[in-house]
C-alpha cells in the first residue's frame, strides 16, 4: 500500500469510488468533482490524498481550503471531507493511514490547522488520530406555522431576498470566523443547488444585518427554514433582536414555513446566543460534532469560546 497525493490519472477511479459509495451518476459525479476541486478558488489549494494498491485507488481523503480569520489574520485552514475506502479494503486501517499523511507532511502542505464536522461513523477515527472535539454545534428550533405543510415549500423563496447585502461585519475580538468573500461565494455556488437558498436583509439607522437561509422539506409534515449564517454590522442586542422578529414575521407571512432552525456554538461570546430564548428558540437534542487539529502554536483553536460557527460553516450547506 502507498499513500500519496492525488494525480489526474486517478480521477476515473476516484469517481467510481464515489459512484459506488453513493449511487451517483458517473457524468454528474465527474462534473461535481470538477466544480468542487478544479475551480480556481480551490485548484491550487485543496489537498487530495489517495491510498494505492499498485495502480489501484483503494482510498481517498480530501481537505479543501476553508479560510478562517482571527484578529485580522487569515489562516491556511482546511475542512476535512469526502473520505472513501474501497469496499474490498475496509477494516485495514486505510483511513488512519490517509490521516497520518497529514501529520507527516503538514509543513510541506503549509497547513495552519484542520477542522471538520464528522458524522458519528467517522468521529471515532478522527479521535484516534488525535483530533480534538472542543465543541458541538447545538440546534435550536422556533415554531412558525404548524399547518405550513399544506402550502408548497417553494412559496417561501419568493418572499425573501435573492442576494445578501454586503456588510463589513463587526467581528468579536479574538474569535475564529469563516472568511466569506466573493471568490468563496462563487466557488460554493458552482456546486450547490442555488434554488434552495435565499436571504433576509434588514437595515435600520445605519445598521445592517443579513441572514443566509435555506429551504428544506424534512418530511411531508415539516417545511424548514434554516438559518445558515448571520452577518451583522453591529453587535447591538436590540437591533439584532428586532431583525430576528422581522425575520420570523416574514416567515409566517409566506404560510409555507413550519419552523425556523438554527445551529450555533453555545459557548461563543456572540450576541445571538443571548437572544435565542427571548425570541422563542428552543434547544433540541440534535448536535453536530466540530473537530480540530492544529499544526501551529495557538491554544485558542481548542477554546470553545473562540469560534463563531453556524450551519453554513459545513461544506454541505
Amino acid at each position: 500500500m502507498e499513500i500519496k497525493l492525488y494525480e489526474n490519472w486517478m480521477k476515473p477511479q476516484v469517481v467510481q469510488l464515489f459512484c459506488t459509495q453513493y449511487g451517483t451518476n458517473k457524468t454528474e459525479q465527474e462534473n461535481l468533482m470538477e466544480n468542487f476541486y478544479e475551480h480556481p478558488f480551490q485548484k491550487n489549494k485543496c489537498i487530495r490524498i489517495v491510498a494505492l494498491d499498485g495502480d489501484k485507488v483503494i482510498g481517498f481523503q480530501s481537505l479543501f481550503y476553508w479560510p478562517y480569520e482571527k484578529d485580522g489574520k487569515v489562516f491556511n485552514s482546511y475542512q476535512s471531507g469526502n473520505s472513501l475506502v474501497h469496499a474490498d479494503y475496509r477494516g485495514k486501517g486505510i483511513f488512519q493511514k490517509l490521516l497520518n499523511y497529514l501529520d507527516e507532511y503538514n509543513k510541506e502542505l503549509k497547513i495552519d490547522f484542520l477542522m471538520g464536522f464528522p458524522v458519528q461513523q467517522s468521529y471515532g477515527s478522527f479521535m484516534k488520530n488525535k483530533w480534538s472535539n472542543p465543541l458541538n454545534l447545538q440546534w435550536y428550533i422556533s415554531i412558525i406555522n404548524p399547518l405550513a405543510f399544506i402550502f408548497p415549500i417553494n412559496i417561501a423563496i419568493l418572499h425573501f431576498d435573492k442576494m445578501p447585502i454586503r456588510i463589513t461585519q463587526t467581528l468579536s475580538s479574538d474569535t475564529f470566523r469563516l472568511v466569506y468573500n466573493k471568490d468563496f461565494e462563487n466557488w460554493r455556488s458552482s456546486f450547490s443547488d442555488t434554488s434552495k437558498y435565499c436571504f433576509f436583509n434588514y437595515s435600520e439607522n445605519g445598521n445592517q444585518i443579513t441572514f443566509s437561509l435555506k429551504i428544506n422539506r424534512r418530511n411531508k409534515w415539516i417545511n424548514e427554514l434554516i438559518i445558515g449564517d448571520i452577518r451583522s454590522s453591529t453587535n447591538d442586542i436590540l437591533f439584532i433582536k428586532k431583525a430576528i422578529s422581522k425575520l420570523k414575521r416574514k416567515a409566517f407571512s409566506c404560510f409555507s414555513v413550519s419552523v425556523i432552525m438554527l445551529a450555533v456554538n453555545d459557548h461563543a461570546l456572540v450576541p445571538i446566543n443571548s437572544i435565542l430564548s427571548s425570541k422563542n428558540f428552543f434547544k433540541t437534542r440534535k448536535t453536530i460534532y466540530f473537530i480540530t487539529k492544529a499544526f501551529m502554536n495557538d491554544t485558542a483553536i481548542n477554546d470553545p469560546e473562540k469560534w463563531e460557527l453556524y450551519r453554513s460553516d459545513i461544506d454541505t450547506w
